[in-house]
């Protein structure tokens, strides 16, 4: 199994924080996750394996894992590691990926931490000089949001590129129809908490909207 340094850490927002690890061989498409095991959590595969989707675009070139920590022994075990210290991460995967060119505008619905593909899926989008044709609503639990300035500065560069901060909102199927027209047409991308992407999908989806998911575990209203 890979081990990969950390080459670096920063706060984002909040609780939120960065860890920069070099990439090594890892090979990804933007929106994927993979599984990362620290053994200084513990021994129980519970304990020190979790599944993280990878927050860095593939053209930048290194890993980057951002989370809320936690009191869990695997967040605690993650905050205390210094540069050159190694993750072992187990294998890229997941269908999370805008790898379309077409002109139609894809929804993209955050949920808290669930906001890490889509800094991955516009920077790289950005970076392969692909339009970046999508409304971005990006539910938060407070004020404390990641990557804002990044999702600011899109907004201005790219003006088919719209962004939303819901602070304290409901989730649901009805307020994001509201807030950006659905369609047959009209792909969204929902992630965050599992519980949050599993009852809004299923409303979503009798709406006959095409759905992308991706699931964050361990989160729920109260910690997303």
């Amino acid at each position: 199994m890979p081990r990969l340094k950390l080459l670096s850490s920063h706060d984002e927002a909040g609780n939120i924080r960065t860890y920069v690890f070099e990439a090594g061989d890892t090979s990804w498409i933007a929106g994927q996750h993979d599984t990362f095991v620290l053994e200084q959590a513990g021994d129980d595969k519970a304990v020190n394996r979790r599944w993280f989707t990878i927050a860095s675009a593939p053209s930048e070139g290194c890993i980057w894992l951002t989370t809320r920590i936690s009191d869990s022994p695997f967040k605690q075990a993650l905050s205390r590691l210094k540069p050159g210290d190694a993750i072992t991460t187990q294998g890229v995967g997941g269908k999370f990926v805008w790898e379309d060119d077409a002109p139609v505008p894809v929804v993209l619905v955050a949920g808290g931490i669930g906001i890490t593909p889509f800094r991955s899926i516009l920077v790289e989008r950005k970076a392969q000089g692909k339009p970046l044709n999508a409304t971005l609503l990006y539910f938060n639990r407070d004020e404390h949001i990641a990557y804002r300035e990044l999702f600011d500065r899109l907004a201005k560069e790219h003006p088919e590129f719209q962004v939303r901060y819901l602070i304290n909102e409901p989730i649901t199927a009805e307020k994001i129809a509201e807030l950006a027209p659905l369609s047959p047409q009209t792909t969204v991308f929902l992630s965050g908490p599992k519980v949050m992407v599993d009852n809004v999908g299923n409303a979503l989806k009798e709406k006959g909207v095409p759905l992308k998911q991706d699931w964050f575990p361990g989160y729920d209203e109260g910690n997303y």
